[in-house]
């Protein structure tokens, strides 16, 4: 068993092992409270290609999404400059990523110049080996790009499942990509987006003894103070059902804090029950919760005040899921959590 493995399963074990509530493992707190923040995170992959309907964004919807942003008095930054400002305290309070990953021909060609029209920022997430293949950028597309004001983020090189590779070999991969970003851009990204969203906390504790500033992931939700800055949160945009209602929906979105659940993606057997308990502060939300995996509804039931527990029957067949909980704030806005559940020995 590789070492990822042995980190998942561990994880699992302390789930079903653990009596009441499970002590908060927020991550976050090993880096010190932050002053309170909220940045919404938005990852895309193509724009105006429809080959491939799931990972696209059209055109209209894109320019649909940032002429909203500009009328309701959002900035976008890079992530890079996202993490500047949290440090620094300085951050507004209308803040969105775009984040596009991949490095397809589509976002030079129709995702860019709808960006400049609005004079609106993004950072571009490359996975080295297919720069220049067919459907991605150049290296010198790359350079005229990133000379044009977006981040270069790196999203590895050979854009791998490394829950199923070695420790080594997520090493010598980044360590792969980082050389030919030195050689070719003159810089090694401060930002990492994990390939698939699939990740662990040893592949985390790598990019920040490598001094990068995040890690992002695939699940969806909010950047905030309480955030683990190694699993960072991003709403997909791309595919059919992306309305600018469900846009705005996702930029208004605030994040459900809740206690009880790991930062990282979680392991599990598929056909397999499981129970999760979550505690969350009753001064903060207005009840009920609702709880949902890829988007089907599952039971829950609070059990004690500030307490709520999610039964799942049988976890679906399929190597990656989402868990969602949404309910309300006191003031009426839609709060939202969502983790990865994990089946690293499904193939796709």
């Amino acid at each position: 068993m590789t070492r990822f493995g042995k980190v998942y399963r561990g994880l699992v074990l302390f789930f079903f092992l653990s009596v009441g509530i499970i002590v908060s493992l927020n991550a976050w707190q090993k880096e010190g409270n932050k002053k309170e923040f909220s940045v919404t995170g938005l990852v895309y992959h193509r724009f105006g290609d429809e080959r491939y309907p799931s990972t696209n964004t059209t055109v209209k919807q894109f320019e649909e999404q940032l002429e909203w942003l500009k009328q309701n008095g959002y900035q976008t930054l890079t992530t890079s400059e996202a993490y500047v400002q949290i440090n620094k305290g300085t951050l507004g309070e209308k803040v969105v990523c775009i984040t596009v990953d991949d490095g397809y021909r589509s976002f030079m060609e129709n995702g860019l110049p709808i960006l400049e029209k609005y004079g609106m920022k993004a950072t571009l997430f490359v996975n080295t080996e297919s720069v220049g293949w067919a459907d991605y950028l150049t290296w010198q597309e790359l350079r005229d790009i990133q000379s044009r004001g977006v981040e270069i983020g790196n999203h590895s090189h050979k854009h791998s499942y490394f829950m199923n590779k070695s420790h080594s070999d997520f090493e010598l991969d980044l360590s792969q990509s980082e050389k030919l970003f030195k050689d070719e851009l003159g810089m090694v990204p401060k930002s990492y987006a994990y390939p698939y969203g699939e990740f662990s906390e040893a592949m985390a504790d790598v990019l920040r003894a490598k001094g990068y500033q995040a890690g992002f992931a695939q699940f969806s939700g909010v950047w905030t103070e309480k955030t683990n800055s190694y699993s960072v949160p991003r709403f997909p945009m791309s595919g059919t059902n992306i309305s600018l209602e469900r846009f705005v929906e996702k930029v208004k979105m605030k994040q459900l804090f809740l206690q009880g659940i790991s930062t990282y993606p979680i392991v599990v057997n598929s056909g397999k029950s499981m129970e999760f308990k979550f505690a969350f502060n009753t001064g903060l939300y207005a009840e009920p919760f609702n709880c949902f995996v890829n988007g089907q509804p599952v039971s829950n039931s609070l059990k004690d005040k500030g307490v709520f527990t999610i039964n799942i029957e049988k976890m679906p067949a399929r190597r990656r899921s989402t868990l969602t909980v949404t309910t309300r704030n006191v003031d009426g806005a839609w709060c939202w959590h969502s983790s990865l559940l994990l089946n690293s020995t499904i193939e796709e």
